[in-house]
């Protein structure tokens, strides 16, 4: 895979080492050099502040040891510790970007708690970037190659990445975690499927009654969530319209995928924009496995009061058992939007449908009585905006099932399962024509040397795109 180069060596600048690094992390910042003389609460322009994260005794961590200053970088070995540090400096107040570079690995929470905290932020001219999946000198980044886990654990007291309440910045960014559910979920031992009763009621990743202008959620691995994976708790600044960005990300195997309802919002102050570009939703379940039922599909469409506009567009919908998109609301009620160049397939094995453009809307639309599944020829009849280049055909998705819990590890040795074919995970034959669910959300995988992208070459183009990561030239920040 390819690795997105970020800067150029540091022997081959003729900058500081913290320009450099300013580089590194945020080709688009202009490196400041010194802090201004002004006071933090006057709003001033202050020094950008580049915490790097890297495990101890790593290559990574003593390249970031050798670059600390204790002003302008920072180097931890925990997550956690270089959120703790990034609230603090942010805290201080002033126009400042604290950026957390974290290098590839696994990082466990305090007290290997499973969760990762960031403490509240007061400071409405602050941005916050935590920036995952560096290599070891920090000079390129590939979330999807360096893999940065945030591990958790059976019992987890809230979402496995937090922002504190009441937490107020002018940017949030979040790029290159995996967010994996399972060590909190219940398996059946006979059949991998999950026991939604028996795990754990969180998102993957929440904040309550946050204020930001723009929040940018990109290039993460959202995985096996019992309960949904981001959760939107948070509303725009007085007098700003606001954006959330969501791109590049994988929703792999989740009840309740995506939701575009903010919670804890100002009544009457919806965000402005929410784009959701270049992600793939794959194999997600409802949360309830019922035909007539809400909570079915892969992304869940609230009212105009969340977004006035969403648009999607070049997203990879794929093997989505409750179809994509549920819609409970009547079209009148909803935020104007679009729906153009995405991919869809075999998403309405719920209601026994195995052709490619099936199951694209589901829902009552309103207070009707009728539960209406709606294919894409539907859609770009009946759905109000701009429904257009859409597409509906086999991807050729790879996805790794985990091993069986049932197997007994000291005399047999369980491997991952790479399943080239989805449509087998629901009995789907190639010609379409009547499927069914055979298991409930197994358990599923990432896999750096499996990672689910299309291998149809006509599909290439959609969903994730590991070439355009934030911070990449050329990409859509």
């Amino acid at each position: 895979m390819r690795l997105v180069l970020l800067a150029i060596a540091f022997a081959a600048t003729g900058c500081s080492a913290a320009d450099a690094l300013n580089v590194v992390l945020d080709p688009t910042a202009r490196p400041v050099s010194s802090a201004s003389d002004d006071s933090p609460s006057n709003g001033a322009s202050q020094a950008d502040v580049i915490i790097l994260v890297a495990q101890r005794g790593t290559p990574a961590y003593a390249f970031a040891e050798s670059r600390e200053n204790g002003s302008t970088i920072f180097a931890e070995r925990k997550l956690w510790r270089g959120l703790q540090k990034a609230a603090e400096i942010l805290n201080e107040g002033g126009s400042r970007t604290v950026t957390v570079g974290v290098a590839g690995g696994e990082y466990d929470g305090e007290f290997g708690g499973g969760i990762q905290r960031v403490p509240r932020i007061d400071n409405p001219e602050g941005t916050l970037k935590l920036l995952a999946g560096f290599n070891d000198d920090f000079s390129g980044r590939q979330p999807f190659a360096f893999a940065v886990s945030v591990p958790t654990i059976r019992g987890r007291d809230g979402a496995i990445f937090q922002i504190a309440s009441r937490t107020t910045l002018k940017e949030l960014v979040i790029s290159g975690l995996i967010l994996d559910a399972a060590p909190s979920n219940k398996y059946d031992a006979r059949t991998n499927s999950l026991v939604k009763g028996e795990s754990r009621n969180y998102p993957l990743m929440s904040w309550a009654q946050m204020e930001a202008e723009r929040v940018v959620i990109a290039d993460n691995i959202f995985l096996n969530g019992a309960s949904g994976t981001v959760r939107l708790g948070m509303t725009p600044p007085r007098g700003v319209s606001g954006e959330v960005i969501v791109q590049n990300n994988f929703f792999l195997n989740n009840l309740l995928a995506f939701e575009t309802q903010t919670y804890g919002r100002r009544i009457g102050a919806p965000y402005g924009r929410l784009v959701v570009r270049n992600n793939s939703f794959l194999a997600n379940f409802p949360y309830n496995p019922d035909p007539t039922s809400s909570n079915v599909s892969a992304v869940e469409l609230h009212t105009s009061e969340s977004f006035q506009e969403t648009v999607f567009e070049r997203n990879l919908f794929a093997y989505n058992a409750g179809g994509a998109f549920q819609v409970d609301w009547p079209q009148d009620r909803l935020a104007d939007f679009t729906l153009r160049e995405n991919l869809f397939f075999l998403n309405g094995v719920l209601w026994g449908e195995g052709a490619a453009e099936a199951a694209v809307f589901a829902g009552k639309f309103g207070t009707g009585a009728v539960y209406r599944i709606l294919d894409l020829y539907d859609v770009e009849d009946d759905v109000d905006g701009e429904v257009s280049g859409n597409v509906a055909f086999d991807p050729q998705v790879p996805i790794v099932m985990a091993p069986l819990q049932s197997v007994d590890g000291a005399s047999v040795s369980a491997q991952p399962t790479l399943m080239n074919d989805v449509r087998r995970l629901f009995g789907a034959n190639t010609d379409g024509g009547t499927v069914a669910i055979a298991n409930f959300a197994p358990q599923m995988m990432f896999d750096i040397r499996a990672v689910p992208l299309p291998q149809n070459e006509e599909a290439k183009a959609f969903g994730v795109q590991p070439a355009i990561i934030y911070g990449a030239t050329g990409a859509p920040q």
